[in-house]
């Protein structure tokens, strides 16, 4: 089966996907061109990137830090800045932010009514998306944007029907979209393991130091075994020992799973064919709930 974003998902993206306030990522040869700087913030990235505000997961999300290459320094200025400085300003500004290859910028091949976007955010045949021109585009434009992202760039939707035997309380939760960012598959699969009592927890950016504690605080241990039975963590490390993904079993060849962890990967079903032609390539860790023997 295959999955879209629904009504709510797409209403909640566009009022929060694009930050409120507007990131320009920088080289250190364009901060000294001759641009007034007087009614913004310039932050050197090594500072930026320590920011206790602009660390923040929508922040790195939308922005996709990850992705960024030769910058020197952040504008950080209100939405409506941009539009306030003269056009050439403006124009070396947002050509910047291509060539830095930031989040918020997509190509004009996904947004069918073109003709709605103003010329001064189109270059090299790239849209840069900020703030205040989101807020200035229909409705129906934002949409079509958002749902051409997804299934271009982050996830097609296929996915596995739900059987009989998932459990109740991963039923609201499976073959969906988020709302928020943040959520990740390491906070998937504690939720997972929780039996529905801490449905909080689906909702974390987990890492892996407190993923495996909480393991052992449910009583997982690694098992040798290439076997896998109901309520068992398949995890994948690279080279370093690293968990670089993990999905909880639920039987029948399915796996509860989240890809990433941004509002655009989805909590879904998965196979172990799909899970596999994705982390194949890495080491496999078979983590098994433990019962242990109280009585004396």
């Amino acid at each position: 089966m295959k999955i879209i974003p629904t009504a709510d998902n797409l209403s909640a993206w566009i009022e929060n996907y694009m930050p409120r306030r507007d990131l320009f990522f920088i080289s250190g040869e364009l901060y000294h061109k001759q641009i007034d700087f007087s009614q913004v913030l310039v932050m050197p990235i090594e500072e930026f990137y320590t920011h206790s505000t602009y660390s923040q997961i929508d922040f790195t999300n939308s922005y996709e830090y990850w992705n960024i290459k030769n910058v020197n320094y952040v504008i950080v200025a209100n939405c409506q800045w941009i539009e306030q400085i003269p056009t050439e300003q403006k124009r070396m500004l947002l050509q910047a932010q291509v060539h830095c290859e930031r989040g918020l910028v997509v190509p004009v091949t996904f947004i069918d009514n073109i003709e709605e976007i103003p010329k001064d955010y189109i270059h090299n045949n790239q849209v840069v998306l900020q703030r205040a021109m989101w807020e200035s585009l229909n409705w129906k434009t934002k949409e079509q944007i958002l749902k051409t992202m997804v299934s271009q760039w982050w996830d097609n939707g296929e996915c596995e029907k739900a059987p009989a035997l998932l459990p109740q309380h991963l039923k609201p939760f499976t073959n969906i979209f988020s709302h928020q960012q943040g959520a990740n598959c390491l906070a998937a699969v504690l939720y997972a393991i929780s039996n529905g009592k801490q449905q909080w927890i689906i909702h974390e950016w987990v890492h892996q130091k407190t993923f495996l504690e909480k393991l052992a605080l449910s009583q997982y241990e690694i098992v040798d075994s290439k076997k896998l039975i109901t309520g068992d963590v398949l995890a994948w490390l690279d080279d370093v020992g690293t968990i670089q993904h993990a999905a909880y079993y639920i039987g029948d060849n399915l796996f509860f799973n989240k890809h990433g962890q941004t509002i655009f990967n989805p909590w879904k079903l998965l196979a172990n064919e799909a899970l596999e032609k994705e982390w194949g390539s890495l080491k496999r860790v078979i983590y098994r709930k433990m019962v242990f023997n109280t009585q004396n």
